[in-house]
Order: C-alpha cells, then structure tokens, then sequence
C-alpha cells in the first residue's frame, strides 16, 4: 500500500509537467509560481526528476526581446534532466 507521501509525490508528478507548459511564455505571474514550485519541491525532494514533456518547449527567440523576461520561458526546468549527460 502506497504511503500518504508517496501518493503526494505521485500527484506532483503527474501535474507539474501540465503546469510547466501552461505557464511557459505567459508573462504574469505563472511563471514564477511554478518557478517557486519547484525550487519547493526541489527543497524537500532533492533527487525530484520532472517528467520530460514531449513537446519540448523552447523559447521563441523573437519574444526575449522588449518587455519580455527569460524567466516567463520554463524550458530550463524541462530540460534540466539532460544537463550533464
């Protein structure tokens, strides 16, 4: 039988990588909230791994200039699985 925090992490799991892609490009303040999120998660759970999105969201290079921020773009935590392979 799975535990309480088992089934916790299950749900992390299972909506993080929905919450990375709805906020990704949005420039409010979901971005940072799920930026906020995962550092939390990170914190309590260090080896957390998030589920890889196929998708493979990007930033769109013509919209890092002008008002928009880098931070309003989450593909580094997609992708962060892959650094160091």
């Amino acid at each position: 039988m799975m535990s309480k925090e088992d089934k916790i992490k299950g749900v992390i799991t299972d909506i993080l990588w929905m919450a990375i892609r709805y906020a990704d490009g949005r420039h409010t303040y979901a971005p940072s909230t799920v930026r906020r999120a995962v550092k939390v998660i990170k914190e309590v759970y260090p080896d957390f791994k998030i589920t890889e999105d196929i998708t493979l969201i990007q930033p769109n290079e013509k919209d890092l200039f002008g008002t928009s921020s880098k931070e309003d773009y989450l593909y580094d935590l997609v992708n962060q699985n892959k650094k160091g392979e």
